[in-house]
């Protein structure tokens, strides 16, 4: 797992003492230890410039060898811990999940402020 350093590489800022919050959910048993490989990959597939993750519940279970209803499953507890929400951007009609920014973000703080204006609208929804 080499970094290819050709300029094309994103970044994603883990902010440290949130994961380690998180991390503690699952010694509280609040998150199984799946639920995390489920947040690293949506971490894996978070767009380093809109902080947008564009993958399917589906695509997730397909990426990670596990039966969907065990993605869901993680995806419906990381959502009730407020480490994820699921968000339709009402012009373009596009799914996609953003990570709390307090635990991992992308951008300046212009948009990481954005960005968690936006979880905070979201948590809680309908999805």
């Amino acid at each position: 797992m080499k970094s290819k350093e050709d300029g094309q590489e994103g970044f994603v800022m883990v902010h440290q003492q949130d994961l380690d919050s998180a991390i503690s959910l699952v010694g509280a048993r609040r998150l199984e230890l799946r639920d995390m490989a489920v947040f690293m990959a949506l971490m894996a597939h978070m767009n380093w410039r809109s902080g947008r993750v564009p993958i399917t519940a589906k695509a997730l279970a397909e990426r990670l060898q596990i039966q969907l209803p065990t993605c869901v499953s993680s995806l419906t507890r990381l959502k009730k811990e407020m480490l994820v929400t699921r968000v339709v951007d009402r012009n373009t009609g596009e799914n996609y999940y953003l990570l709390n920014p307090y635990v991992a973000s992308v951008g300046s703080p212009q948009r990481r402020g954005h960005l968690w204006t936006q979880f905070k609208a979201t948590v809680g929804s309908a999805d």
